[in-house]
């Protein structure tokens, strides 16, 4: 009788084991899929070199920001991929999760795909993705890969989709120079930039120190835990060079709520690389 229970309980775990193996290839081979239905997409011809001439125009933080980057004699990429370490927590009660991502853009059309592992690709004890794709937002994160921690789709997540992506801009700067996007004066360290993508806007301001490094992007967008708009704002807090540019490296992302501020992602970018090239 012992031994039948624990040929019994050897099968149920063999049994779990493959149901869940199966679940996770499923959900990341879907992950995958829209990955692929990105990049199909997305304009492969070879993007405009920015000038000293595109800059002439603009705002003084903008033009100081730019120059900084190091965009002049660069070429707006088509497509970028990424890579981030960090951790994440649901609110500011919860205890913080490690995390491991990659990122893909495409810049025309304007679209990203976030897939994460929590805590790390080697050990996935969920995974996820967060995309605005085709003009859609949506977000899935499933613990093992088969328990909905968060599905989010729908209006509001069209829109907090297109704001994080000019959020995320700053790791390809050069592209806020392109016909998507309006840039407009705002005071003497900061600037306004709109983008525009399928009858959508995004709008937020860009705070720029007098080195012409990027501090802090502050924006109204939609929070999935409060269900309203919120003032949200993502400061950097560290420089590094990738792809030849001076670009954001390390920082945070916060909601400013009324009962107080609530950090609740934190990352660094590990590699970067432009048009399929070197990182």
């Amino acid at each position: 009788m012992f031994k039948l229970l624990l040929t019994i309980l050897a099968v149920l775990v063999v049994a779990g084991a493959v149901v869940l193996v199966g679940a996770y290839l499923r959900l990341s081979a879907e992950i995958t899929s829209d990955i692929d239905r990105l990049l199909a997409a997305a304009d492969t011809a070879p993007g405009p070199v920015v000038t000293a001439v595109m800059l002439a125009g603009l705002p003084e933080p903008a033009r100081r920001y730019f120059t900084h980057a190091g965009v002049i004699g660069r070429a707006i990429p088509r497509t970028v991929r990424l890579t981030q370490s960090g951790r994440i927590r649901a609110s500011s009660e919860a205890d913080w999760m490690a995390l491991e991502a990659e990122e893909v853009y495409s810049v025309s059309p304007p679209a990203f795909l976030w897939r994460t592992w929590l805590p790390k690709a080697a050990l996935p004890i969920a995974l996820g993705r967060d995309a605005y794709l085709e003009g859609e937002g949506s977000i899935l994160i499933k613990l093992l890969a088969l328990f909905p921690m968060a599905d989010e789709r729908g209006e509001e997540l069209r829109e907090a989709g297109l704001m994080r992506y000019l959020n995320e801009m700053v790791w390809f700067p050069a592209a806020l120079l392109g016909p998507a996007v309006r840039i407009e004066a705002d005071g003497p360290d900061s600037f306004v930039a709109t983008l525009s993508d399928r009858g959508l806007e995004a709008t937020a301001t860009f705070f720029v120190d007098p080195q012409g490094r990027l501090t802090n992007f502050r924006a109204r967008r939609y929070n999935t835990g409060t269900r309203s708009i919120e003032t949200w704002e993502t400061p950097m807090a560290a420089y590094g060079s990738f792809a030849g540019l001076q670009l954001p490296v390390k920082g945070s992302a916060v909601w400013r709520l009324p009962g107080g501020d609530l950090t609740y992602i934190e990352i660094d970018i590990t590699s970067l690389q432009y048009d399929g090239g070197q990182k």
